[in-house]
């Protein structure tokens, strides 16, 4: 079988569309002015045996159009958000409300986790806060950023022996 390696990204981008299925469900309705909901962000790797590893995972949230309602970064100690995708960017506040937001994943001493991982068939599940601004309709929309590990994609392998028979004489 012949790879050319050129293709692996647009493979990764065409497996992160198509096959990681991306839900926002259970949204809070019926909000007036400066009342606060929910919602709920599921996020499903395809399973075996055509999934692979997901890692470098962030969530990209957003809403449109804007002016109707804010998204609040999540307070969570497992979640930090942030204005881009950039990990060196400074964490958005609690208190900010925003309409786009990049979600990260936190290690358990705090730190940002750049290795946080989603596996074959694995279901990722958040409840995050909005906020309303403004009579209107308004779409909550997200869709995650991601890698592929190499070593996924093309794991160690031992490959086949060669071998070749030795006669020794007496």
């Amino acid at each position: 079988m012949s790879i050319n390696l050129f293709d692996i990204p647009n493979a990764t981008s065409a497996y992160i569309d198509n096959q990681v299925d991306v839900k926002v469900n259970r949204v809070t309705g019926n909000l007036q002015h400066d009342e606060e909901g929910t919602f709920t962000v599921k996020v499903t790797n395809a399973p075996a045996p055509n999934g692979v590893r997901l890692t470098e995972i962030s969530l990209h949230v957003t809403v449109e159009p804007t002016g109707i309602v804010s998204l609040k970064p999540p307070g969570s100690a497992l979640l930090t958000a942030r204005a881009t995708a950039d990990l060196d960017d400074t964490p958005l506040k609690t208190t900010d409300r925003v309409d786009e937001m990049f979600v990260f994943f936190l290690a358990s001493g705090g730190d940002i986790e750049p290795n946080a991982t989603l596996d074959v068939g694995e279901l990722l599940e958040l409840e995050l806060e909005f906020e309303a601004d403004n009579p209107g309709t308004a779409s909550i929309k997200c869709h995650i950023h991601a890698s592929v590990d190499p070593d996924d994609l093309f794991p160690r392998s031992g490959g086949t022996n060669g071998s070749r028979d030795v006669t020794v004489r007496t």
